[in-house]
């Protein structure tokens, strides 16, 4: 169904010289055929260029509490020298979106965009191989691996934990607002994950503005901590 949805197949199998040679393809090669080189298009480049540009002063531009301004402000925030683990799922999304370009940050992710699992144990494993690392997880994620945190070992992590109640990746997809969509997709949990960090013996504390957040990314990173990031709803970030 996923391949029907493209608009040319090409297929590229030595065996369709003598076996399938009926199968349905826009295109079928018994090899990788031989690829012309052009002469770059010197009007799409600067398209490109002007796109790109008009982007970032867009990012740039935002100033109202969101996740976008969150993602922006730990990738620009983060210490040189610190190893960067981000979630799965929105989280990873949120940085490729709105991060800007840099240097001098170590950065890790699992598996590209899906599957909350294991997310603090993957940043406890990179944090302690690493002299200070700072993790960006979503509060599913979060909840999904809270028993990675019970031994408390002496590595130095800081966990920040965007907390919208639920999961936000849902409201950006076609199932948004569809009957039953909170139970099945947003699954709100209506938990503190600061309190439930605290109650572990973990350093906790919780931040709402971009102010703090910055002060946050600011100070050292020691032992393990973890900063929840309250945002708003989950549908205004959409």
């Amino acid at each position: 169904a996923f391949i029907k949805l493209a608009r040319k197949e090409i297929v590229i199998d030595p065996r369709t010289a003598t076996v399938d040679t009926d199968r349905m393809a826009s295109q079928k090669f018994t090899q990788l055929p031989v690829v012309q080189v052009q002469t770059p298009d010197a009007e799409y480049a600067e398209k490109w260029k002007k796109y790109s540009l008009r982007a970032m002063k867009m990012v740039a531009d935002i100033s109202t509490w969101s996740e976008a301004l969150v993602a922006r402000e730990i990738a620009a925030g983060v210490p040189s020298g610190t190893s960067l683990y981000i979630s799965s799922s929105r989280p990873i999304r949120d940085l490729e979106g709105f991060a800007v370009a840099r240097d001098g940050v170590e950065t890790f992710a699992n598996r590209g965009l899906a599957g909350i699992d294991g997310n603090i144990s993957t940043a406890l494993g990179i944090a302690s191989q690493r002299k200070e690392t700072i993790a960006v997880l979503g509060d599913l994620g979060f909840l999904h691996d809270l028993t990675g945190l019970i031994n408390k070992e002496d590595i130095n992590l800081k966990i920040f934990v965007i907390n919208n109640d639920g999961g936000g990746i849902f409201s950006t997809l076609p199932q948004s607002g569809v009957t039953g969509f909170e139970r099945v997709f947003g699954t709100p949990h209506g938990l503190d994950p600061a309190a439930i960090a605290t109650s572990m013996g973990i350093s906790a504390t919780s931040v709402s503005n971009q102010k703090e957040l910055r002060k946050e990314l600011e100070k050292p990173v020691a032992g393990i901590s973890v900063v929840v990031i309250n945002t708003p709803s989950r549908e205004s970030n959409g």
